[in-house]
């Protein structure tokens, strides 16, 4: 009976610290969603600013559309998953089961998102395909 009484204090201490921990990684994911939300905005406030200099049209040309490839995130939960891929030097968010990234109607000097799967994301554009990976040595970079 002493042995029992002796023990469960440590029980109890390593559920608090568990609890503690978990604690600890809910601040962490808060943290870094808070930090995503701020960037997105700051990104987005300066879209808009380059959008009323008109420097958005440039970033439309086919040459801007045709720069080096390179997937910058992944995220989403089960099926619902979102890319951030940037071609050139702009940032265009495909989603699964789209073809087109977010805001672009399509066209032939356009990738088209053939898949995301794991940390690579599938694209193509006049008929030649391409495999890009946030881990380089997980695909084919093309």
């Amino acid at each position: 009976m002493c042995l029992l009484l002796i023990t469960a204090p440590s029980l109890v201490h390593g559920v608090v610290r568990g609890h503690e921990d978990l604690v600890s990684q809910q601040m962490s994911v808060r943290e870094l969603m808070r930090l995503d939300t701020a960037l997105a905005i700051e990104q987005a406030k300066a879209r808009l600013r380059q959008h009323k200099s008109g420097q958005a049209i440039a970033d439309n040309s086919p040459m801007a559309q045709s720069g080096s490839l390179k997937l910058v995130a992944i995220y989403g939960v089960g099926k619902k998953l979102l890319a951030e891929v940037v071609i050139g030097q702009r940032k265009h968010v495909y989603m699964r089961g789209r073809s087109w990234a977010v805001g672009v109607k399509g066209g032939a000097s356009d990738y088209r998102l053939l898949g995301i799967s794991g940390s690579c994301v599938q694209l193509e554009r006049d008929g030649e395909g391409h495999t890009l990976c946030l881990h380089p040595g997980l695909g084919d970079e093309q």
